[in-house]
């Protein structure tokens, strides 16, 4: 990861100089090991600031919408999911290609420091450094050999874009794609498997939690509203007063607004800070479109419509009476 560093540092700089791009768009390091986050640069000395570690987690595309309205060229690095959020912006046409120099990064997965907090105990871990397998834990009493496994995000060990799908410029190999699609939706068909009074059961649980703070949605590459309908006052969908049905209300709309756009990248279920499992609605909506119209992974690229915003002649469905043919 360092000689990724050394070229995102090296690129970004160059980029600066040569005033290809107004602002670069990366990862700095915070104050502790688990700390990674986004970094928006304009000096070409600030460029070794940049770094690219297992917590580099932060999907950087939905930023471009605000920076693009201050600055004419933007130089981005991104992993894979971050590529199919770009590629949905584009689609959604919140973004221009040409206003864009992408930065291409093959992803492993990255580390979830909860899960090394669980593994690690009460010793308090210091450093973090990758092995051929996994990883190796270090803290002040002890050392701990870990496979990537045990301590990746479960996003990522369901992630289908190791590899950036669409870039400029790739900084290194692409990686294997090692993921069981048979897998992917196992945490989906667990609450298929459930009665309908168990899965309402389940979800009001879930939703109870809600402080309605927005984080799913402001970092939702696919809620790219210029005003979300929740915000808007003049609309009366939501009142002030926090309730079982307004709670439900909310997830259940926004899921289906994104119906046929959400890239699975996770960020929805990983920002929330009440830990409900949003990425399980997305995918049961992700899943059914592919049983219904055909496997289709939103984001792969830039121009295939969307199933649910697409009409054809020829669609088994005629829409003149229910049931079709």
């Amino acid at each position: 990861m360092e000689n990724i560093t050394i070229k995102i540092r090296a690129v970004a700089k160059q980029a600066l100089i040569n005033k290809e791009v107004d602002k670069i768009l990366g990862w700095k390091k915070g104050d502790l090991w688990s700390e990674s986050y986004p970094a928006f640069i304009t000096k070409s000395e600030d460029a070794e600031t940049l770094i690219w570690d297992s917590f580099c987690i932060n999907n950087l595309s939905k930023y471009l919408i605000k920076e693009l309205q201050k600055h004419d060229k933007i130089g981005v690095f991104v992993k894979g999911c971050d590529s199919t959020s770009f590629n949905q912006l584009l689609k959604d046409n919140r973004v221009k290609r040409e206003n864009v120099v992408l930065y291409g990064i093959p992803c492993e997965g990255m580390v979830d420091p909860e899960k090394i907090k669980k593994l690690m105990l009460n010793d308090r871990v210091t450093e973090i450094k990758k092995s051929e397998n996994g990883f190796i834990l270090n803290s002040k009493n002890k050392s701990k050999d870990v496979l990537g496994e045990e301590v990746k995000y479960d996003k990522c060990l369901a992630c289908i874009s190791p590899n950036p799908v669409v870039y400029d410029l790739l900084l290194t190999d692409e990686v294997e794609n090692k993921i069981n699609k048979e897998e992917r939706f196992k945490g989906v068909e667990e609450i298929e498997s459930m009665t309908p009074d168990e899965r309402y059961e389940f979800w009001k649980g879930e939703f109870q939690r809600c402080i309605r703070c927005n984080a799913c949605r402001d970092i939702c590459p696919a809620c790219s509203c210029v005003k979300c309908v929740f915000d808007n006052c003049d609309a009366d969908i939501l009142g002030k007063a926090k309730t079982e049905t307004e709670d439900i209300f909310f997830h259940i709309v926004r899921a289906y607004h994104v119906a046929g756009r959400c890239v699975d990248c996770g960020e929805c279920a990983r920002v929330c800070p009440a830990g409900i499992p949003l990425n399980l609605l997305n995918q049961k909506i992700i899943k059914d479109i592919s049983e219904v119209f055909g496997e289709f992974n939103a984001g792969l690229d830039s121009t295939t419509p969307a199933p649910l915003v697409t009409f054809k002649l020829e669609d088994s469905d005629t829409f003149s009476k229910q049931g079709g043919k």
